[in-house]
């Protein structure tokens, strides 16, 4: 083989190389895009909640709507009315209960990106 022909080989293969090098990029650009969104979500998500469930106790709210208690937004997109409240006092809040309004709201909006235990685990942990 010539040394030509050799170089033209070697192109060939480093060509190839980054022709994979830059699909495998793109998959990976992909993969941080999708996550990205994801983040976002969970942070609109959390935002969400925080609207919804007053967390100042300067306001002496005594109960934590559950998923679908909320009033309606001025936005139009209410939830129906529910009766099961929890307690919002950290000293009596129970992580079952926790888990309950978890599970209401996923069942009503979709399921969490996590498992609601480990939600829930968290929530009091804070």
């Amino acid at each position: 083989m010539s040394n030509m022909e050799k170089m033209v080989e070697d192109h060939g293969a480093m060509k190839n190389w980054h022709d994979n090098m830059a699909k495998s990029a793109a998959s990976a650009m992909q993969d941080h895009i999708k996550a990205a969104a994801w983040h976002d979500s969970q942070m609109n998500l959390i935002k969400g909640m925080m609207n919804e469930v007053p967390l100042d106790p300067e306001k002496k709210v005594t109960s934590i709507p559950t998923a679908g208690s909320a009033p309606t937004p001025t936005s139009g997109t209410g939830m129906s009315p529910s009766s099961k409240e929890v307690p919002l006092d950290p000293a009596t809040v129970k992580k079952s209960d926790l888990v309950a309004v978890l599970n209401d709201y996923a069942k009503e909006h979709g399921n969490f990106d996590m498992d609601v235990d480990a939600i829930a685990n968290f929530l009091i942990n804070e």
